[in-house]
């Protein structure tokens, strides 16, 4: 049996590559010793074919699992011996037609080993030949799974999911502010998920807006509060060193754009809430817009930094750079360097 797991949405392909490592081990193998990983980058042609048509040590089946076969940074010669000699092992491990000729599919599925190529965003315009030729076979076998970014009613859909799942409940607009925070980005979202139901679940059945923003807002809006703060400044330099500890903490390019967005964007509301009503109460301001008071005061101070069109620029300059980053293979990090280098 062969499966082809790929896609941008490595939350969800990495789940169902997990569930699939489970269901071997509970069916076939509970040990998981005839369980091999293999990444495209480190194996050669002799290992491939050892590896995948090799019987498991307890089992008769064994599953093996290639990484980044359509992202090898290997030379492309070695890509292509590799690719070859993958599309051989295909077409031997896929019950083709003489087999199933010889024996009930049943039993030649039984008597097959599981091949799983795994794979992140594949760029199709950076791939060989024969890794062309090999990824257009895959998508369109019968375990082929393409994983792309939900869309934002499908994010949202996840989100009310995986709060049931734990017998809770969520309002619909902390949803959609959670989803303004992280946007589609999974990971972040269960960990914030995570972090919020750890917090809640033994005094409350239901999450309320005012939870968000004090579980997320509150404390992760401070660190881009501070990078904020320098593009309004025109400081520069300080600006990019605090984007550049942001990464090197581990904050991931989705987040730190949708957190800046959702930023400009509450900062834009205040500005315009504030020539609507020629109000400057930091307190009226924030109930009125429904933001955590501390949310409110920062983004107060902030709005003086910024005319009305210097917010709706770099607002729009953000939702290009969100576009840009996920139709084109253009680093993100570059584009917020130029983001700051410009304001």
């Amino acid at each position: 049996m062969v499966i082809f797991l790929y896609g941008p949405d490595t939350y969800r392909s990495k789940q169902k590559l997990s569930a699939l490592k489970q269901k071997f081990k509970y069916q076939k193998d509970k040990q998981g010793l005839s369980i091999a990983e293999l990444s495209a980058s480190a194996i050669d042609v002799d290992m491939l074919r050892k590896t995948v048509l090799s019987s498991g040590l307890f089992s008769q089946k064994r599953l093996t699992i290639i990484k980044g076969l359509f992202a090898s940074l290997k030379k492309k010669e070695h890509i292509d011996a590799l690719i070859q000699e993958a599309a051989n092992i295909v077409r031997h491990i896929g019950d083709p037609p003489a087999r199933l000729a010889k024996a009930s599919a049943k039993r030649a599925g039984e008597a097959s080993n599981i091949l799983i190529f795994f794979d992140e965003e594949i760029d199709q315009k950076k791939l060989t030949n024969s890794q062309k030729q090999l990824y257009n076979a895959l998508k369109n076998t019968k375990y082929a799974q393409e994983f792309k970014q939900l869309a934002p009613y499908q994010t949202k859909a996840w989100i009310t999911k995986q709060i049931e799942k734990n017998n809770m409940s969520i309002d619909a607009r902390a949803v959609d502010l959670l989803f303004d925070i992280c946007g589609n980005n999974l990971w972040e979202l269960n960990n914030e998920l995570d972090k919020i139901i750890a917090a809640l679940y033994k005094s409350q059945s239901t999450i309320r807006i005012k939870d968000i923003q004090k579980l997320v807002l509150v404390k992760t809006e401070q660190d881009i509060f501070k990078l904020v703060d320098a593009i309004g400044h025109k400081n520069k330099p300080l600006a990019l060193k605090l984007l550049s500890d942001q990464l090197k903490g581990g904050a991931s390019i989705d987040y730190l754009i949708s957190m800046l967005a959702h930023q400009y964007r509450t900062i834009l509301r205040i500005k315009t809430y504030i020539q609507k009503s020629n109000t400057t109460n930091s307190y009226a301001i924030a109930r009125a817009l429904s933001l955590h008071p501390f949310v409110g005061k920062k983004g107060l101070d902030q709005e003086k930094n910024y005319t009305l069109e210097e917010l709706k620029k770099t607002y729009r300059k953000l939702l290009e750079i969100d576009f840009i980053r996920k139709t084109r293979s253009i680093n993100p990090e570059t584009l917020l360097d130029v983001l700051i280098a410009t304001s």
